[in-house]
């Protein structure tokens, strides 16, 4: 009786060792692994990745699904959110009204779409009271905002005809106040295509300043102008990368150069800006060589 006992235990140890090693292999091969059916699989592009389109190589990552993105809705009353970050079409209504005001004739056409902060006897005898030169082409540059104010400036690129063949650029702006309608701030558009700033550049006067326009800060200036190792240049535009229409000079400690040094300050070198520049004409330092002098950018926009 205990050999054929012997022999069945035998027998049973022989098999469970086996279905043992079976699973083990099983297990060693992946086959008995499975991915919680609550994961997705996620390939993350290679850290040096310039698009999120290569997704050809990178390394593997586990991550649990997430939640779609909820945007404001008008059943969700109680949550903030900033006007900045919502789709914008107010540059479609902008560009509209930069057309149609380009094209009109007199100003009590323009009346009604423009911002100014000069009285309606000047205006009247400005450029904005006759018909402008033929656009050739409108292009749309920068969108800037301010929530404090509820601003949304929209600048453009506008080439005039010349009347010799050839382009006139100039910069424009349109803005956008709170929930109005659109407006075409004109007081750049004077200072610059109008001539109000070359007008005051061309000889020395004892009156001072502010024009709006665009400038570009030069860390040198290579002029004959009074102690020109001590300044730096400031070059009054109409357009980034335009010529000059004149330059201005400003001291290395002046409030304009501390800015220059100062990265939080908004004004960079070689940077072409809309700013409002505040200048005289500077006739003490050498009464035989009188220099157009900067002396602060009230404001690094066109805002009135």
């Amino acid at each position: 009786m205990a050999v054929p006992a012997l022999f069945i235990c035998l027998v049973l140890g022989v098999i469970f060792g086996v279905k043992t090693f079976l699973q083990k292999d099983k297990m060693a091969a992946g086959g008995g692994i499975t991915e919680p059916e609550n994961k997705v699989r996620v390939i993350l592009p290679e850290e040096n990745s310039d698009t999120f389109d290569s997704l050809t190589s990178g390394e593997d990552y586990e991550t649990l699904p997430t939640e779609p993105l909820q945007m404001p809705t008008a059943e969700q009353p109680d949550q903030e959110f900033s006007p900045e970050y919502l789709p914008v079409d107010g540059g479609i209504a902008a560009l509209e009204l930069l057309e149609k005001f380009l094209a009109m004739g007199t100003l009590e056409e323009r009346m009604p779409h423009l911002e100014s902060k000069l009285p309606e006897a000047e205006l009247a005898a400005s450029i904005l009271n006759a018909p402008l030169p033929e656009v050739l082409k409108i292009t749309v540059d920068i969108r800037e905002t301010n929530p404090i104010e509820q601003l949304i400036d929209y600048y453009y690129h506008v080439d005039f005809d010349d009347g010799s063949g050839g382009e006139n650029p100039q910069t424009m702006l349109v803005r956008t106040r709170g929930g109005g309608a659109p407006v075409v701030v004109v007081d750049p558009f004077l200072d610059l295509f109008g001539g109000q700033f070359a007008k005051y550049a061309q000889s020395p006067t004892a009156e001072s300043g502010v024009f709006q326009v665009i400038i570009s800060a030069g860390a040198f200036c290579y002029d004959d102008v009074p102690g020109a190792d001590k300044k730096f240049t400031l070059k009054i535009l109409s357009r980034e990368d335009t010529k000059e229409i004149a330059k201005a000079y400003f001291g290395r400690n002046s409030k304009i150069g501390e800015m220059l040094e100062d990265e939080s300050s908004g004004l960079a070198y070689g940077q072409a800006k809309a700013c409002t520049v505040f200048m005289r004409w500077n006739t003490d330092e050498d009464p035989q060589k009188p220099f157009l002098e900067a002396l602060d950018l009230k404001a690094l926009n066109w805002n009135p």
